[in-house]
């Protein structure tokens, strides 16, 4: 087994995770961040997108794909199966018993807490025409945006958090797109490759 990937990409974390939670043993090959450079891996998938999973003659260039063939292979259990699926979904959301401001403030601290920076707070409630408050944090983890900029510039926005606090049949709710799900949301124009894939300057 053998795993095409790079650090800093979101999908290649994933199949790495999926890997060490089933407890199989991998060769890890780390590719170039510039997918000019990434002759090798194209001639072994036929692309230089990563992550690519080779598994014996199996070869697997899209992130999902290769999720799905390791729980199948490796025998996950039904309910497993489930929650990946569910952690698949790009928000997680809770209703908060508290008013915006504190909600905000407790959002605020407990992102400091797991050295997350909130980097803007913007108040979307007029632009969407709404009478309750809107609000949207964005937010990053310092280290991992910068990793992610030294890889590729354009490849910093998938390190942003965003965070939505608004108010909804009288209580305060909160959704957030989690960095690496938002990712996969992310179609690339032109590209038969849907974004399960880092493919840097490609």
């Amino acid at each position: 087994m053998k795993l095409y990937q790079a650090e800093w990409c979101p999908f290649s974390h994933r199949v790495r995770a999926k890997l060490t939670e089933l407890g199989i043993d991998y060769e890890l090959v780390n590719v170039p961040a510039s997918s000019k450079k990434r002759t090798d891996l194209e001639k072994v998938a036929g692309t230089t997108a990563i992550p690519v999973l080779v598994d014996g003659q199996n070869v697997i260039s899209d992130s999902e794909e290769a999720l799905s063939y390791l729980e199948k292979k490796y025998g996950a259990k039904p309910d497993e199966l489930e929650l990946h699926h569910r952690e698949l979904s790009p928000t997680i959301y809770g209703t908060l018993p508290f008013g915006i401001d504190e909600a905000i403030e407790r959002l605020h601290e407990e992102l400091a807490e797991a050295d997350i920076e909130v980097l803007q707070e913007l108040d979307l409630s007029s632009a969407l025409g709404r009478q309750g408050a809107y609000k949207v944090l964005i937010a990053a983890d310092l280290e991992f945006l910068r990793l992610a900029a030294k890889a590729n510039p354009g490849a910093a926005t998938l390190a942003l958090l965003k965070i939505a606090v608004y108010e909804e049949d009288g209580s305060s709710r909160v959704d957030a797109v989690e960095s690496e799900k938002g990712a996969g949301q992310i179609r690339s124009p032109g590209s038969t490759i849907e974004a399960s894939n880092c493919a840097s300057d490609s």
